[in-house]
């Protein structure tokens, strides 16, 4: 996470009133003029230069602590623009340290190193700061809360998080405005780790109405079925395939079990056989299991043993093919059952070997009373000799 740092610079005057309650304080022109020089230098992004030119401001011998507050921000910043986190929250610190500077700079200072807390994952030092923030005047703002609800959350006490989020989100509503986007995922966020899906569901629903992304139509729709309404989830996730926006092999197969789900397993199989054809779904031993399942509650029972027999050889042991005899004897397949339970005895690892054993005898039977049967006059040679002897 990068976050943008504002470097306060004041080039149209040489004073500063953030609020009734702070000083006035003046700068020098000198030192206005070295400010001047480092904003030029980091706008052409030349941060050793503006760091530069700053050193050389705090090497001065009269210079206030407010006009070496600004000169510590200006190095801050060329550290933080060149990765260097440590040394840039060092400055800052080292800038808070000064005494009798004015609200403005103190605002400035703890809602920088409050936001450089929160890259490095300081949680703690980022709550410190920013809870400093919010006793200023004006500075009670919704960005703000947010700031501090993320340091919260970072550090997992995503209750206390919750109550900053909904009055930063609730402000901007009552305005007119519509939430930000990701106000309201951190929001859904803090809501699914306190197990609240109720109201996770709620916020959900104004990202789709307002930002309506693929993940968040997905992740309503999970969260319709994790409540009981499989008929909103369903109504959804189709609303993704009409659109075709249905790309991800989860979607799919949340779908395909949607529509199993509800009563519409012929559905389901002519979507999951699809995918599987055209290598959007992998055609592993679950995925095959789950297009036989859906062919055979479709009452598709020759369309129901292909994908069977192909998960029963990637599977590792002997059940699939036992389930597989079982089929085949449901469909009056002597041998195939009988070799199917063979396979399944081979293969082994079963639950029940005896179903197995039982299986494969009564594929014999079957396959006995299927050979034709021969005239006992035409079998008999003996007889046969004696008939010809009387002749």
């Amino acid at each position: 996470m990068r976050l943008c740092l504002t470097l306060l610079l004041f080039i149209a005057s040489c004073t500063w009133a953030a609020d009734t309650r702070d000083t006035v304080v003046g700068m020098s022109e000198r030192v206005f003029k070295l400010i001047a020089e480092a904003q030029a230098f980091i706008d052409t992004e030349d941060y050793e230069a503006a760091r530069e030119v700053a050193n050389q401001g705090l090497e001065l011998r009269r210079i206030s602590n407010y006009e070496r507050a600004h000169l510590l921000n200006i190095r801050g910043y060329t550290w933080y623009e060149q990765d260097q986190l440590d040394r840039a929250i060092a400055t800052y610190q080292e800038a808070l340290a000064l005494e009798e500077l004015p609200n403005s700079m103190l605002v400035t200072l703890h809602l920088t190193l409050g936001q450089i807390s929160l890259v490095v994952e300081d949680y703690a030092g980022a709550e410190q700061n920013l809870r400093q923030v919010l006793t200023f005047p004006g500075q009670d703002l919704g960005t703000n809360k947010v700031l501090l609800a993320s340091a919260l959350i970072g550090q997992e006490r995503h209750a206390d998080a919750l109550p900053y989020l909904l009055e930063a989100i609730g402000e901007e509503e009552a305005g007119g405005a519509v939430a930000r986007e990701n106000w309201l995922a951190l929001l859904s966020s803090v809501y699914y780790s306190l197990d609240d899906y109720p109201n996770m569901r709620d916020v959900m629903e104004k990202l789709v109405v307002h930002y309506p992304r693929e993940q968040y139509v997905t992740n309503l729709a999970a969260l319709h079925g994790q409540l009981g309404d499989s008929d909103k989830q369903l109504a959804l996730i189709e609303a993704l395939r009409d659109d075709d926006r249905l790309t991800q092999p989860t979607q799919v197969l949340t779908l395909v079990n949607l529509l199993l789900g509800a009563e519409l397993p012929y559905q389901a199989a002519t979507l999951l056989s699809r995918e599987l054809e055209n290598g959007n779904i992998e055609a592993n031993v679950r995925n095959l299991e789950l297009l036989s399942q859906a062919w055979y509650l479709s009452s598709e029972l020759e369309r129901a043993i292909e994908p069977l027999a192909a998960a029963a050889e990637l599977s590792e042991n002997g059940e699939i093919y036992l389930r597989l005899a079982r089929m085949h004897m449901d469909t009056y397949q002597w041998r195939a059952a009988e070799q199917a339970a063979r396979a399944a005895l081979e293969k082994g690892g079963l639950r029940k070997e005896g179903e197995a054993w039982l299986l494969r005898g009564m594929a014999q039977v079957g396959l006995i009373s299927l050979m034709p049967t021969i005239p006992k006059r035409s079998c008999s040679k003996t007889r046969m000799a004696r008939e010809m002897s009387r002749v």
